[in-house]
């Protein structure tokens, strides 16, 4: 005969108790371990964002002291910027605060004339920048290019200018053509600026100040055409007609008759 449904059941139920009562050691283990794990996790998660916090704070206090305050006409101390900022890159540097910190660093170096730090500082932050965020990475590129720019390191800073323009952050291209064009002047490459100025004055991407210094650079190294003319033309004419010293002016002729 067949054994009866609720036998089965409560065989089955003897067995999984038997394997549960000789493994309830290891099984207290698993359950224990997963339980640190948990309390592990959301400790470290709290501590990290109170880390972040604090930065946050330490950073926003330290850019307080780089400019004047223009409501309680603090003034700027930028030293002390300086060295809070240093502190927070120290003690917080992988935080997404002590990364800003850098940046900010970055340009306190730059307008000191300390380019060396100015660059290690934009590169730092570049490194650890997220690619998600685009527009801080890519304004981190562009740091670093003025800063190898200032150091005559301009093979470097073409690099980061082209990198400028391969990123979608558009409105920064006219930037980035200036920064190539200039450094094909320093180099004395004046056909090779030429070119970028006139790519950049064809991209739609490039307007405003941008497009206007670049015109101004443009016209100042390739003179419009109309004065080149005017300037042959006066020549041309000063070369067929000298001025004579011996011969006197109508003017003086005529004065010389009154008298």
């Amino acid at each position: 005969s067949q054994p009866d449904p609720s036998e089965i059941f409560a065989m089955r139920v003897s067995i999984a108790m038997d394997w549960v009562k000789a493994n309830l050691r290891y099984i207290l283990y698993g359950v224990l371990g997963i339980v640190a794990v948990v309390i592990f996790v959301i400790a470290w998660n709290s501590w990290q964002g109170y880390r972040h916090e604090q930065a946050s704070i330490l950073l926003h206090q330290a850019l307080k002291l780089v400019d004047e305050d223009p409501e309680t006409k603090r003034a700027a101390d930028p030293d002390q910027a300086m060295e809070q900022l240093q502190a927070i890159t120290k003690k917080y540097g992988r935080t997404p605060a002590g990364v800003r910190a850098f940046w900010h660093l970055g340009h306190l170096h730059f307008e000191r004339g300390e380019m060396s730090e100015a660059l290690k500082a934009y590169q730092v932050a570049k490194r650890r920048l997220p690619n998600r965020q685009l527009l801080s990475s890519t304004l981190a590129i562009l740091n670093m290019g003025y800063a190898q720019e200032a150091t005559d390191a301009c093979g470097e800073a073409i690099t980061s200018y082209e990198s400028v323009q391969q990123s979608p952050i558009r409105w920064l291209y006219g930037e980035a053509y200036l920064g190539m064009g200039r450094c094909h002047e320093k180099a004395g490459a004046t056909e090779k600026a030429i070119e970028v100025y006139d790519r950049a004055l064809a991209d739609v991407n490039v307007t405003g100040t941008a497009q206007q210094i670049i015109s101004d650079r443009l016209a100042r190294l390739q003179p419009d055409e109309s004065e080149a003319a005017e300037a042959t033309t006066t020549t041309e004419a000063a070369t067929e007609m000298p001025p004579s010293e011996d011969k006197p002016s109508e003017t003086a002729t005529e004065e010389a008759k009154e008298q």
